[in-house]
């Protein structure tokens, strides 16, 4: 019975590791594929790059029964299945839920204090 050759590429680092999981992510949105651990290490396999197993499940979590398209389009994902808050048509509770005109705060200025630097540009 063979064994199976054991992987010797080097893991990717973080920033690596975080971009291959988005992307994996990505493909299986685009391509109507439920976003899984297995299915993000199998895509990220076979662009050549070696994730540590914990950043495929992080993604499975924290993109499970999300929209991807809704975070892509820059919504939370899930403010639509929020319920809608009734709008009432008196004029009395009209008159009450007017929004008050916003003022701008603007905050003194502080006067710049020169920094001794030490001769550095004398």
């Amino acid at each position: 019975m063979a064994r199976a050759a054991k992987d010797t590429r080097p893991i990717a680092d973080q920033a690596t590791s975080e971009a291959a999981c988005t992307y994996a992510a990505l493909i299986l949105y685009e391509d109507n594929q439920d976003i899984d651990a297995t299915k993000l290490a199998k895509i990220i396999k076979a662009s050549n790059l070696r994730v540590e197993p914990i950043w495929t499940k992080v993604f499975e979590k924290a993109l499970k029964g999300k929209k991807v398209g809704d975070l892509l389009h820059g919504s939370s994902g899930s403010a639509s299945s929020a319920p809608q808050a009734q709008t009432t048509s008196t004029p009395a509770a009209a008159e009450t839920k007017k929004a008050e005109p916003v003022k701008e705060v603007k905050k003194a200025e502080e006067p710049e204090e020169d920094v001794d630097m030490g001769g550095l540009f004398d």
